[in-house]
């Protein structure tokens, strides 16, 4: 019975990594009726901003290879975050894509490639 426990402490920022990401693309891609968020100005960009830093962060303690691949891979968190807004925008009822959203996504996962270089220095 100790095995599959290790097993799972093994791959714990790989199973965080994925569960993570499956989480954000539901949530984000829900219709959001009659659901209050918080009204101070810029508080969308600010979650936006952290979901994608969050999201970043996942990604490269899960697989810190991706560090080689950097170019590629912030072009992949960014093209998500496009490609969410670009969704909402056009297929989900009471949501809209917003290009600042998508810029706060972008800026998000800089962020968090930039805390990932640092902590691994």
């Amino acid at each position: 019975m100790q095995k599959p426990i290790k097993n799972i402490s093994k791959h714990k920022y790989k199973i965080l990594a994925v569960s993570y990401t499956l989480w954000l693309t539901a949530i984000s891609l829900t219709p959001m009726e009659g659901i209050d968020l918080p009204s101070f100005s810029y508080a969308d960009k600010i979650v936006h901003f952290f979901l994608y830093f969050l999201l970043t962060v996942f990604w490269l303690l899960a697989y810190p290879k991706l560090w080689h691949k950097r170019f590629l891979f912030i072009c992949a968190v960014i093209l998500w975050g496009i490609g969410i807004e670009f969704l909402q925008e056009f297929f989900i009822p009471s949501r809209s894509g917003e290009v600042l959203d998508a810029l706060a996504n972008t800026i998000g996962g800089l962020s968090g490639m930039l805390l990932y270089h640092k902590i691994k220095r």
